[in-house]
């Protein structure tokens, strides 16, 4: 499975798995409009991630506990739900893509910007 899609081979029916961002970028890559290099990491790359660290069961656990009409219980899910993200391992296949491309970018600086799947819908 391919995690990584450059700007280049990105176009807007991939909204769906690179996001509303990433997905303009490869229109205006397209259209002519100078654009710098770079790629984005897509959401079977995010899906991968919690079914090998079981994090969406640990989510899933959260969520069905919260009272929606309470904002301290609604914060403190996120909350939860933050840290057990950025605890768990990231996917070692996941990453080597994520690297092989980032040496491809021979940057000093990047930019690096999230982009929601379902976020512009």
């Amino acid at each position: 499975m391919k995690f990584i899609k450059t700007f280049e081979n990105l176009s807007k029916n991939d909204v769906g798995i690179a996001g509303g961002k990433g997905a303009s970028l490869g229109e205006m890559i397209q259209a002519g409009i100078s654009v710098p290099s770079g790629f984005v990491v897509l959401a079977p790359a995010f899906e991968q991630f919690l079914e090998e660290t079981d994090v969406n069961i640990e989510i899933d656990d959260i969520l069905d506990k919260i009272n929606h009409e309470d904002i301290k219980s609604v914060n403190q899910a996120s909350e939860e739900i933050g840290n057990l993200i950025l605890n768990a391992d990231f996917p070692k296949d996941v990453a080597i893509e994520v690297e092989k491309d980032f040496k491809k970018l021979n940057a000093e600086y990047v930019a690096v910007r999230s982009s929601a799947t379902a976020e512009d819908s």
